[in-house]
């Protein structure tokens, strides 16, 4: 007997506590009774971390998040939480029984934890151990997150336990491996390995301990989801892609924002929480039967969805669901033929531009085709996938990593491809980790389908600008177009395609009114193509103190003191968060304001007005 309830069985146990199965005397409905450890009970710091928790936890009544019915008190001879008994499976334990997901179920697995998250940092509750041990699915197909042990009450304060790491190192965020102080978007890096985790079967980083782990984590050192599953929904890949960013402010600012992200996968792929494949319920009895019915009900899509931006020009929109259903169904004879078709040579009449629009897409179809060609051209062993190489200014370079056979990167030049041998390989961009990468290329092998008569004679250079904020492009002074930016792990080619510049010196600079103007020099030669990654500082917002505020009045921003008034009357903030509080205080008066949105370079006042002034 533990107080009033009975122990029935004994269900797990952690670093810090064990679980038992327990039944109410009274009442007689089972639960699930935690425990703290007995010398932890002793503990004066431990008791008052387990008090937290019980009151964290107690405040948070939401469908996705297990519920707290009871718990000891501080003052009882044992520490126990009382929560509902999920009657279920963990995440983790799905995972091991079935293997991975498919992307669209880890999706609607994390649209219901997105819910939970959300309502908890709402309530300025964050988890801080979120994995997949701590994901329970009910065995009607609710998702529940339970576990608080380890959470934080931002307006409480924290514990520091001597000697403990809280939480899992491999699931960590960067910030919490660094000892920082934590948000909601800390619990979203979590959330982004456990999706990661779901859909290739591996976590995100790993290493031989947990140092290892943690330094993998703060450094970015990781595959990215296509990498280890093409099979995965491109745009689900690009979610989680963005939860794992190393930088807090790279990744989505709210839970909300990732569960309509997360939503958006499915109605890409027509489908809503209420199909029948999507049921939870029926995952967790028909695995293989729920993967074939989403197969089968994405397929066709993929395919009209591709034939669609084909027609509409979008030859790279297309790739993308064309690459995933070779990667559910390689031999796909309408895909492969919708490719042979395209890949055929321009019309001798098109423009410079329109011919290497098409080369352009034919690489890229290609790339995501290299183990067909090199099927269909009968060579005696399999392809097997080659090490990624980073592109650098006018050239490709391979990493020591990368195999001593692997053969070389060729670059397509502005207007020509300059000829090769059979087999070559060709580098493809691809959107870098992360924002402060270099932009990425991938070698794939292609065998073309035959060999050029005649080399011309390569009289320019093409030009690729890289950045992540949109931007004026100013080439030798002169305005030649823009980089449209978009999300913040978005990366835009100018013109969507490399610009044709002449051989020679050039400047290139780039413009936007909120940054620093950036600028290079660089020298272009015959046939080159050259890439630059801008890194466009942005300009600080001016704060100005409202004139009306007192000399005396001394104020907070964040939380962090600035002085009086009078000695610190403006002040420069980069990036700062809208809604950032800013309190004055006058001997018993205080002013309670914040800091709007503004973009960099603009000036605000704060407050807006000295009225009304209130009591502490």
């Amino acid at each position: 007997m533990i107080d009033k309830y009975e122990v029935l069985q004994k269900l797990g146990e952690g670093a810090t506590a064990t679980v038992y199965r327990g039944r109410h005397m009274a009442i007689g409905n089972d639960v699930a009774i935690k425990v703290l450890h007995p010398h932890l009970s002793a503990s004066k710091r431990y008791r008052e971390r387990f008090n937290r928790e019980a009151r964290a936890v107690g405040r948070l009544s939401h469908q996705n998040i297990v519920s707290i019915l009871d718990y000891s008190g501080q003052g009882a001879d044992d520490c126990y939480i009382v929560t509902e008994l999920v009657d279920g499976t963990t995440l983790l334990g799905l995972l091991q029984e079935h293997g991975t997901l498919p992307s669209e179920i880890a999706a609607v697995i994390g649209i219901e934890l997105c819910s939970a998250l959300g309502f908890a940092h709402t309530a300025q509750v964050i988890h801080r151990d979120i994995k997949p041990e701590n994901v329970m699915v009910r065995r009607d197909g609710k998702v529940k997150l339970m576990d608080f042990g380890v959470a934080r009450v931002l307006d409480e304060g924290s514990i520091t336990l001597d000697g403990s790491l809280l939480g899992s190192p491999a699931y960590m965020s960067p910030q919490q491996a660094q000892d920082q102080p934590l948000d909601g978007r800390s619990d979203l890096f979590s959330l982004g390995t456990c999706l990661f985790h779901s859909v290739t079967g591996h976590v995100p980083f790993s290493g031989g301990n947990a140092s290892v782990i943690l330094k993998n984590i703060i450094d970015g050192n990781r595959p990215e989801v296509l990498e280890l599953a093409p099979a995965v929904s491109p745009t689900f890949a690009a979610v989680v892609e963005k939860l794992l960013q190393p930088l807090p402010e790279d990744r989505y600012a709210v839970a909300e924002d990732a569960r309509v992200a997360l939503l958006a996968t499915l109605t890409e792929v027509e489908l809503t929480l209420d199909h029948p494949a999507l049921q939870v319920a029926n995952y967790l009895v028909n695995p293989e039967g729920c993967a074939a019915a989403i197969r089968a009900h994405i397929e066709p899509v993929l395919l009209r969805k591709g034939k669609e931006r084909l027609a509409g020009g979008d030859h790279l929109g297309a790739l993308q669901l064309f690459n995933r259903l070779l990667a559910l169904d390689e031999n796909n004879a309408e895909v492969l033929a919708l490719i042979q078709g395209l890949h055929q040579p321009p019309a001798p009449e098109a423009s410079p531009r329109r011919w290497l629009a098409l080369l352009a897409c034919s690489f890229g179809l290609v790339g995501a085709l290299g183990v067909w060609w090199l099927r269909a051209s009968s060579l005696p062993q399999p392809v097997k996938p080659v090490a990624p190489v980073v592109a650098t200014a006018g050239s490709v370079t391979t990493p020591p990593t990368a195999p001593a056979t692997s053969p070389p990167a060729v670059a397509v030049a502005g207007d020509v491809a300059t000829a090769v041998p059979v087999p070559h390989t060709v580098a493809l961009p691809l959107a870098p980790r992360r924002l402060t990468d270099p932009p990425v290329a991938a070698a794939i092998a292609l065998v073309p389908t035959a060999a050029p008569t005649a080399a011309p004679v390569v009289t320019t250079a093409s030009l690729v600008v890289v950045c992540s904020v949109p931007a004026e492009v100013w080439l030798d002074d002169k305005p030649v177009g823009h980089i449209f930016g978009g999300p913040p792990d978005t990366w835009v080619a100018t013109r969507k395609a490399p610009l044709t510049v002449s051989v020679g010196h050039h400047t290139l600079v780039l413009k936007n009114r909120s940054t620093e103007d950036w600028s290079v020099a660089f020298d272009a030669k015959p046939g080159d193509q050259v890439i630059e990654q801008a890194d466009l500082k942005r300009k600080p917002v001016t704060v100005l103190i409202n004139p009306d505020i007192p000399a005396e009045c001394t104020y907070t921003v964040g939380g962090v003191p600035y002085g009086t008034k009078g000695k610190v009357g403006s002040f420069d903030l980069l990036e700062p968060e809208p809604g950032t509080p800013v309190v004055f205080t006058c001997g018993d008066k205080t002013l309670k304001s914040a800091i709007p949105k503004r973009f960099g370079g603009e000036t605000v006042v704060v407050p807006a007005t000295v009225d009304p002034w209130v009591n502490p």
